[in-house]
Order: structure tokens, then sequence, then C-alpha cells
């Protein structure tokens, strides 16, 4: 979707401290070279309110704060520069198992699991990643994606079904991006090289996504769909590459946070068209470099009549 902006209304932040090692990630792995680039739209937001600490005892040398926020779409893990720590990310990487969607015949759902950079704190999303998603008479179906937003998603001609192993990949340097997504378990792998004009690198992201429909490439223009259940995906591998160094979530410089999906039906940040389920993140692992994600059925159900909105879907 597109590019995360601030919203008005107030978020739970809450800070933990993780403790974790510092880098000794090797390198990000190669990537194929094409060249193509697509078209269209994305979005997404990010408020704030107070803070209250507590302490996770994890092994390792360095202390790293985790604030927890909630995010009308997105669940997952996010660093981000801030105004004490800049930092500007050429890669990140991750690598998750295709959840299953348990589809039910009523309104479609959807959901989206992906890495990426940028979208949390600018205009501009490079991203990459797979979907699961429920049709209106019940039939589930997954597929493969990058995404350059403004540019709209562009499907990946692969093969991806429930139980696959992925591995993704996104790399920025100067106006260059390369994506990449491999299926292990089909030994199959897409890559291609893009140009794009001044790509965000002040964030790296590892999440789990309500999609929505976008008219335009405005926010105010984008209505999240119903979120599927997918039961939980877990991220492990997760690093990135800022500062000449490549880490785990907790590793490399920057503001980390832990997102938790708490969308509701009507108006927000961004229009929910169907009643939403939530998704909850896990705490990090020891080093910094898994969680799981789990969908959340909604404490209060709603009958919400869903809008129907034409236009393509945007992560």
């Amino acid at each position: 979707m597109p590019a995360h902006q601030d919203g008005a209304d107030a978020c739970r932040m809450k800070t933990r401290n993780y403790a974790t090692a510092l880098p000794a990630v090797a390198g990000l792995a190669a990537v194929l070279l094409l060249t193509a680039c697509g078209g269209g739209t994305s979005t997404s937001s990010h408020p704030s309110a107070g803070t209250t600490t507590s302490p996770a005892t994890v092994r390792a040398a360095s202390t790293v704060t985790v604030t927890d926020r909630d995010d009308s779409n997105w669940a997952g893990y996010v660093v981000a520069s801030s105004a004490t720590t800049k930092t500007s990310f050429s890669a990140v990487s991750g690598s998750w198992t295709q959840p299953a969607a348990d589809c039910a015949a009523g309104s479609p759902s959807h959901s989206a699991f992906w890495v990426g950079l940028g979208g949390y704190t600018g205009d501009h999303l490079e991203q990459t990643g797979t979907s699961a998603d429920c049709s209106a008479a019940g039939q589930a179906s997954y597929s493969a994606w990058y995404e350059l937003v403004p540019a709209a998603q562009v499907p990946v001609t692969m093969t991806v079904r429930p139980g696959d192993r992925l591995s993704a990949h996104v790399a920025v340097s100067g106006d260059t991006v390369t994506v990449s997504i491999s299926d292990l378990t089909r030994h199959t792998t897409f890559s291609k090289q893009l140009q794009m004009s001044s790509p965000t690198v002040s964030s790296a992201e590892w999440i789990a996504e309500a999609p929505s429909r976008c008219l335009s490439s405005s926010s105010q223009d984008c209505h999240i769909l119903s979120l599927a259940d997918f039961g939980s995906v877990t991220f492990t591998g997760a690093s990135a590459s800022a500062g000449g160094r490549t880490g785990s979530i907790t590793s490399v410089p920057g503001q980390v946070s832990a997102l938790t999906l708490e969308a509701n039906p009507g108006f927000g940040r961004l229009y929910a068209t169907a009643v939403q389920a939530d998704a909850l993140p896990g705490a990090l692992s020891g080093n910094g470099s898994s969680f799981t994600v789990t969908w959340q059925r909604p404490e209060i159900q709603m009958p919400t009549p869903p809008v129907i909105v034409s236009g393509p879907i945007y992560h």
C-alpha cells in the first residue's frame, strides 16, 4: 500500500528491552540481475502516545529498546532511523513458511507477508513477499509479488503453496533496487533489478499485513481489506544492512518497534471495508532474528456490511 503516514488517532506505546549480541552475520546473498519496472500505488500509518518500560532478559552484550505500537494494517517489526540515530539501510532479508489461509464462504479476505525498506518512515517503499487470500466462495489462493511504492504491485510467476519455505531480499544502491524471492521448497527463485526515483531507505520492515485497495497514491484513498485467517507466520533469519554492517533486527542501528495490527471497521487512519481481525507479534528471539505473528479474532464482533471498492490490491 502507499507508504505509512502519521495518523491523528493515538496508539498505545510500550517499550521493552532486549539484550543482543553485536552483529556477526555474514553478508546477504547475491541476487540475479534483470530489468523492468511497474506502476501503481500503496499506504500505511503510525501514531504515538505514552510509553512504559519493562525489562526483558536475553543473551548478549548490548541492550536495545523495543517500542510496542498499534497499527491499522501492519503486524511485525520495524527498525527505523530516528532523531538520535540517523540510519540509511541498504538491504533487508528474511524467511518464513507460507501460511495456509482458513477460508469460509462469505466475504473475501486477504493477507500478505513481506520484507521491505522505507515504508514506515518515508513516501516510498521497496518490498517483496507472498500473499494468502480467500475468495467470497471460500477458496484459498497463494501468490508471490514485489512492489515499489508508489508503483503498484507486480505479480511474480512462481508457484507458492502452504508449507513452502520462502526467503526474500531487497537491496538498494542509489536509484537501483534489487528484489529477490526464493521458494526453497520448490527450488525456484525470482530476482529483478529495477530503477526507482529516490527510494526511501530510512527503515527496514518484516511484516504480516492486511492489504488495501487504493484508488490513488494518497493514503486517504486506501481502504483496508478484511484480514484472512492465516493462523500464524514465523519470520526467521531477519537481518538488515546499514552503516556498513549487517545484523539482526536488534543489532543494526535504529529505533526498533513491534507493531500490533489493531484494525476496526469504520473510519480510522484508513477506512476498513469489513470487520477486521487483529494480528499480534510475539517477542523477538534471543539474537533478534526471529519472531512469530499470530492472527487473532476481534474481541468485539460487529456485523458491518462490506463496502465494494474498485481498483487493485496494494501492500
